[in-house]
């Protein structure tokens, strides 16, 4: 696979759950032999060969009830409890024998509901509401149960209407606040393209809320049979384990389009459909989105806009497709986005981010070095490597001989935003630093074995070496983490634990299952990860020797927070030849470093924020009314520009940082040379950073963010710890292999 390829199939917006493009209809002859064909594959295909039997049944009417009803707002618990007790141990038979009749008997229940529920918020939308009444409201339902009946549903609804108008009159769309609080005061206040700026109308608002669910009732009611059946088998699968997901013959369509013919024109992120919500689940190395700094995984979009001055669309509960449209367009023209970040208390802290659609910029997906001069500490060196492409390991290589050269002492590899990519690049790059042996084994359903291993005897760098993980580094990436601790060769620092996905998945085209013209696919999970020690990095990650504290271990990220996720089990170890340079040192690098984070601002700032975090996730409900709600962002407001005043009061680093990008190394350019018009590598800051922080101008951020800066002093510890007369420069190489 070529790297322009690799780098449009992560680019690619994921399909799930939502109804896509033209209507796809489906005879229910048809539909029952793609759901016989879908149970037979995952019980006699999936890792888990689990048979298709009464407890998959209980928990596929679940999901799909909860799939169409995924606030818990629409159905009853009496419908619930009807359709358990009609169809819970007995899908699983009607599947086998093609019956899909649950599928659309059910369907039909939640629209029944959901048209008496827009008749509620038709007459609740227009209700003068008190906001200065003591009440709350839970905007995440989904570990809720369904409301016992329509007087608890109606009031259900209540609340969330009155949440969503305050969320208006708190400042939604954050990027307007300050010319509508001018407009609001009698002046009159122009955009650039002199039109001028609306005050505030909350009957305005309240129309453009009622149009979101007048749009969401449209889509939910136009649901054809292939719709259904998406989320029917999808709901199937997804009792297997997350991953594993049926594509209706529309999705199967989507699928195609994005993950192999896409346009590398955009913003650079993956999408997916998340709870009415378009949730950003991976932004691409040298994309806009990446690059400006100001979006994350795990951010919500809410609303689109146009160029400077278009006005803001509502996106919320907009099929994917149509938010993805509008996402897309001609290269340099600007798109803004409202969205809500991940780390926020609650939907109403949105902010806007200006983005300018561009092609991907494939260097920022390359490997980048970094070399870090200390006043007293030995030279250091930084290799960023965002994802496992095509020849990245040779790549790393050029790195490593230019660090060499330049007398670096000691390595950090960052793998903090490293989503996995090539497993056979992930296997040759762990190889650079061990002489020989297995990297990790492959095992299959029917448990069959497959050790892939490095043959290559040549140790391209051989010095004090520190792993940089972080909760989304998953994957191939999660392999090479592994394997270096395994053989005790690097010592491994970061949060808790990484990603945790230890599988592997493939997409089976139905149509050589099923005679008609188009089934649809099937993505299932065929193999699972294990370590050379014989553990697994699924769903428990690798845990580091040195953790450092951040925001991210607490929040829901990562495969143990996903529902059917495939346990963590163990298999026999393989034979291998531990090196041995880290178990004597952990003690007492870990004392040290956790010394320094007491003293250090910047992670008090941290720990604060997770102590914030915790008491969130202890009670989610969030108060009505608007006083407390006022005085919460105002206190949170003020932490914020006190932390910048401070920071910008601080002292200067002492470090020095020189970049070095591939293109630097083969132009022999000198540390701190620049080649002219080419853009600096992008620093992203570590995951917790809030957004005042991302926006402080280029020259005055500190190019370290805190996470770096402590492993690089954990790195020269550990430097300082190793025997004195031990060669701890990179080992000189004699093949090196310059990049082409």
């Amino acid at each position: 696979m070529r790297l322009k390829q690799f780098i449009a199939t992560l680019c690619a917006a994921l399909f799930i759950g939502a109804p896509l493009g033209q209507a796809v209809e489906l005879s229910d002859q048809d539909s029952g032999k793609i759901a016989r064909v879908v149970g037979f594959l995952l019980s006699q295909t999936h890792f888990k060969r689990a048979p298709l039997d009464d407890d998959i049944s209980k928990a596929f009417l679940r999901k799909y009830m909860e799939s169409l009803d995924y606030s818990r707002m629409v159905f009853l618990q009496s419908d619930y409890d009807e359709f358990n007790n009609k169809y819970g141990t007995l899908l699983d038979n009607l599947t086998k024998r093609g019956n899909v009749s649950p599928a659309f008997e059910i369907q039909k229940r939640y629209v029944k509901r959901l048209k008496t529920a827009h008749g509620w918020l038709e007459d609740i939308i227009w209700t003068e509401f008190d906001f200065t009444r003591d009440e709350s409201f839970t905007p995440d339902r989904t570990k809720s149960d369904w409301p016992a009946d329509e007087k608890a549903a109606r009031e259900l609804w209540r609340k969330r209407i009155k949440y969503e108008i305050l969320g208006t009159r708190l400042g939604k769309r954050r990027g307007v606040e300050a010319m509508q609080a001018k407009a609001n005061n009698g002046e009159i206040v122009k955009k650039s393209d002199g039109t001028p700026v609306k005050p505030y109308n909350i009957k305005d608002e309240k129309e453009k809320i009622l149009r979101r669910y007048e749009r969401f009732l449209r889509v939910r009611t136009e649901m054809d049979s292939g719709d259904v059946l998406q989320y029917y088998l999808t709901a199937l699968s997804n009792g297997y384990d997350p991953h594993s997901d049926y594509f209706s013959p529309r999705e199967a369509e989507n699928f195609e389009i994005n993950n192999i013919k896409l346009s590398l024109t955009g913003i650079g992120a993956r999408l997916q459909w998340d709870d009415g919500y378009t949730k950003l689940i991976e932004l691409v190395p040298g994309g806009p989105a990446i690059r400006s700094k100001k979006l994350k995984p795990g951010d919500r979009i809410v609303a689109v806009a146009q160029g400077e001055d278009g006005e803001p669309v509502d996106v919320y509960e907009m099929e994917l497709d149509k938010v993805v449209d509008k996402i897309r367009g001609e290269k340099g023209t600007m798109v803004r986005l409202t969205i809500i970040p991940a780390d926020a208390a609650d939907e109403s802290e949105t902010k806007e981010v200006r983005l300018i659609r561009d092609k991907i910029k494939l260097t920022d997906s390359l490997a980048k070095g970094q070399v870090i001069d200390y006043p007293d500490m030995p030279r250091l060196g930084v290799i960023d490597l965002p994802q496992f492409y095509e020849n990245c390991a040779r790549d790393v290589g050029v790195i490593l001989d230019r660090f060499r050269r330049e007398k670096v002492n000691g390595i950090v590899l960052d793998l903090r935003r490293n989503g996995g990519g090539l497993l056979p690049e992930a296997v040759k790059l762990a190889g650079l630093f061990i002489e020989q042996g297995p990297m990790v084994q492959v095992i299959d359903s029917r448990q069959r074995k497959q050790v892939l291993q490095d043959n290559d005897t040549n140790i391209r760098y051989d010095g004090p070496m520190v792993v940089l993980v972080g909760k989304l580094s998953a994957s191939a990436s999660e392999i090479v983490a592994a394997a270096l601790q395994d053989y005790g060769r690097a010592v491994v620092v970061g949060s808790k634990s990484t990603h945790g996905k230890g599988t592997v998945q493939t997409v089976m085209p139905l149509i050589n299952w099923v005679r008609i013209k188009d089934p649809g696919k099937l993505k299932l999970t065929i193999s699972k990860f294990y370590r050379v020690a014989g553990g697994t990095t699924q769903k428990q990650g690798v845990a580091p020797d040195i953790v450092l504290p951040t925001p991210y271990d607490y929040m829901e990220i990562g495969e143990a927070t996903l529902p059917n996720s495939l346990a963590a089990d163990h298999t026999d170890p393989l034979d291998y030849r531990k090196l041995n340079r880290v178990n004597d040192y952990v003690k007492r690098l870990t004392a040290s470093s956790n010394e320094r984070i007491k003293k250090d601002q910047d992670f008090a700032y941290i720990l604060d924020d997770i102590n914030t975090l915790k008491e969130r996730l202890l009670d989610k409900s969030l108060s009505l009314n608007e006083t407390k709600r006022l005085q919460e962002k105002d206190e949170e407001k003020e932490k914020r520009e006190t932390r910048k005043k401070e920071r910008k009061e601080r002292d200067k680093p002492e470090e020095t940082v020189y970049d070095l990008t591939i293109k630097m190394i083969q132009k022999n350019l000198k540390l701190g040379e620049e080649i002219e018009d080419e853009e600096k590598p992008i620093r992203l800051e570590e995951e917790n950073d809030n957004e005042e922080e991302a926006e402080e101008d280029e020259e005055d951020a500190p190019k370290l963010d805190p996470h770096l800066r402590e492993t690089l002093l954990i790195l020269h510890d550990y430097i300082k710890l190793l025997d004195p007369k031990k060669q701890i420069a990179a080992k000189d190489s004699s093949d090196s292999n310059p990049v082409q």
